[in-house]
């Protein structure tokens, strides 16, 4: 692998974890919906249990990122240049 290939994998593998980390703080900048009046729904128990809406949402962002996560690994593995 000459030096303009690796500067090639280098930029495309940078651009995705740019990306990927402008989605994760996207995310966690929504739990901040549960403090507005757009996430005041949220606030309210789901039917007759003691689950609000956002502790729901908490839960649901746990497992998006780390599906995230698993997802940004398969990724980088998959575009692995062959011989690194």
């Amino acid at each position: 692998m000459d030096n303009n290939q690796k500067l090639v994998f280098i930029r495309a593998r940078t651009r995705r974890r740019l990306l990927f980390a402008a989605l994760i703080l996207a995310l966690y900048f929504s739990f901040t919906l549960n403090w507005t009046g757009f996430g005041a729904t949220l606030a309210g128990r789901l039917g007759g249990s003691y689950i609000t809406g956002s502790l729901l949402m908490f839960a649901g962002l746990i497992v998006v990122f780390i599906a995230l996560e698993f997802l940004f690994i398969w990724l980088n593995r998959a575009f692995e240049p062959e011989g690194e």
